[in-house]
């Protein structure tokens, strides 16, 4: 009986876990992490703060653990582009509609790593270094598919190039939601990768 009451409460521990995850990527997508307190985390999957440091002993530990759960989300994109010959239209349009299908599940996610990005950006904070390392899988996989592309000159530069694009896009996405779809912007951004 002991057996089945610890694994039932490991189960909701994991479950709380993940609530505090989803919480503080939409909180950290929509307002930043420094903007981000423990108390708005708390509130938001209606726990208390003591709650919250029950599953993570430091706000800098969810960061850590926000970054690792979207780093798996990223490696969807990554095993899309190493499963390619090479780069191609059709590649380019394979991923943008994973990132289209991540956005409408959970928008939030498919730009949190973007807005995680631009708020660490040259603060020396070690979060910004693993964000470069998990955009780095994308970068790799995607300059290597767009090695023997004729036009392309830099390989490397255009795939950091697309990373841009196309999470510009997911954040447009959000910001005018209800004017435009993400699938419109994504269709519309397709327009502009053919030839002219």
């Amino acid at each position: 009986m002991a057996r089945g009451n610890n694994n039932k409460r490991e189960i909701q521990a994991e479950e709380t876990r993940n609530r505090i995850l989803r919480a503080a990527v939409k909180l950290f997508a929509r307002q930043g992490y420094h903007k981000t307190t423990i108390a708005d985390l708390a509130q938001a999957i209606q726990l208390t703060s003591g709650a919250v440091f029950h599953h993570f002993a430091s706000k800098e530990q969810i960061l850590d653990a926000v970054v690792e759960w979207l780093a798996r989300g990223l490696r969807v994109y990554s095993d899309i582009v190493e499963a390619a010959d090479r780069g191609s239209h059709e590649l380019v349009l394979r991923t943008i509609r994973v990132m289209c299908d991540h956005f409408h599940r959970n928008p939030e996610a498919t730009i949190c790593l973007a807005a995680l990005a631009t708020e660490l950006a040259g603060s020396n904070h070690p979060t910004e270094k693993r964000l470069k390392e998990v955009y780095e899988l994308f970068v790799e996989s995607f300059s290597r598919a767009l090695a023997n592309h004729p036009r392309v000159k830099n390989p490397r530069a255009a795939a950091i190039a697309f990373v841009g694009s196309v999470q510009g896009i997911a954040i447009q996405g959000l910001l005018r939601e209800g004017e435009e779809t993400i699938d419109e912007l994504a269709g519309a951004f397709m327009t502009l990768m053919l030839e002219w």
